[in-house]
């Protein structure tokens, strides 16, 4: 599916359902609804998976341990630009880049929402979509890794999800080829995780939510409802699920992640090893098994999944 890229502004219709369906999207911080762009300002751009995620961390060599401890394998090399440095992960094709950032240094939009949630603890800021077709370039850009190419420029968007930042880049790679490549730069995980399965993001209106997916060409797969006036919205990209919960309770934002293992009990011993805290695997809720990293890492819940047959809600 397309979405059209717009300079100036997102433009949100109701829908006889009672959702909306938006025609464009914002390549800026802000959104201002009810404006119109014109033909010249926007290009048809195909958003086909999550790129990357990226997690704010206060102390990079720290928290490189921690995820090892975690099971994860890790990139030997880091990345650094102006005043950001970057260790880098993979949970199969997606890559998970630990951001550290200088108190001082940029004061460009990753920066700043970095050193936001590390006020915090860290966590997940966000992620990057990648996108085929060309992009617009924007205002406000992200230099980050590559890895066909030395660095990527990623393009900021606006989420249309509080708390989270995404941002878009040009790829040119398919699903086989990022996972062997990132594969190939951070190594094997020892705790088997081979995909990224789940991101799970907290959301005041899980309407506007939808609305922002969708207006970016994401649609909604399916609603279910969680008790207590809450409401789960699902959109999937490759392997991995963006689960919006709302309305959120606490602060919006990024929760955790769900990764997907070949051998969930091999990834729970793989963390009780190294000294951390993991549940036993138990029957999962959708199929299948699950089991939790007890304390969050970097301020990101992590979940181990293991596949199986589906179960009813």
């Amino acid at each position: 599916m397309e979405a059209i890229i717009c300079i100036s502004a997102i433009e949100i219709q109701p829908r006889p359902n009672g959702l909306y369906c938006g025609h464009s999207f914002l390549l800026a911080a802000q959104v201002r609804l009810g404006e119109s762009c014109s033909a010249d300002q926007r290009m048809a751009v195909n958003i086909i998976c999550i790129e990357r995620v990226i997690v704010a961390v206060q102390e990079l060599a720290k928290s490189r341990e921690n995820w090892r401890r975690a099971g994860f394998g890790i990139a030997r090399g880091e990345f650094e630009r102006s005043g950001t440095k970057i260790a880098r992960m993979a949970a199969g094709a997606v890559e998970i880049d630990l951001c550290e950032v200088e108190a001082d240094g940029n004061a460009g939009p990753l920066a700043a929402s970095l050193r936001g949630a590390v006020e915090n603890g860290g966590g997940i800021i966000g992620w990057v979509w990648g996108a085929r077709g060309e992009l617009a370039v924007s205002e406000q850009s992200i230099v980050l890794p590559g890895l066909s190419e030395p660095t990527i420029s990623a393009e900021i968007l606006s989420s249309g999800l509080p708390g989270v930042v995404t941002a878009a880049e040009k790829t040119k790679l398919d699903i086989e080829s990022r996972r062997l490549m990132l594969r190939e730069l951070c190594g094997a995980n020892p705790n088997s995780v081979d995909y990224l399965e789940h991101i799970v993001v907290m959301t005041p209106t899980l309407e506007d939510a939808i609305a922002a997916n969708e207006a970016i060409g994401i649609p909604c797969k399916r609603i279910r409802e969680v008790g207590n006036g809450a409401r789960q919205a699902f959109f999937k990209l490759e392997q991995t699920v963006l689960e919006v919960v709302g309305p959120a309770r606490g602060k919006p934002g990024c929760w955790g992640l769900a990764l997907m293992c070949t051998d969930i009990a091999d990834a729970v011993a793989t963390a009780r090893a190294e000294g951390l805290e993991a549940t036993a695997p138990k029957l999962a809720i959708q199929g299948g098994q699950i089991a939790r990293i007890v304390e969050p890492l970097d301020g990101v819940a992590i979940a181990f999944m293991q596949a199986g047959p589906r179960r009813d809600d």
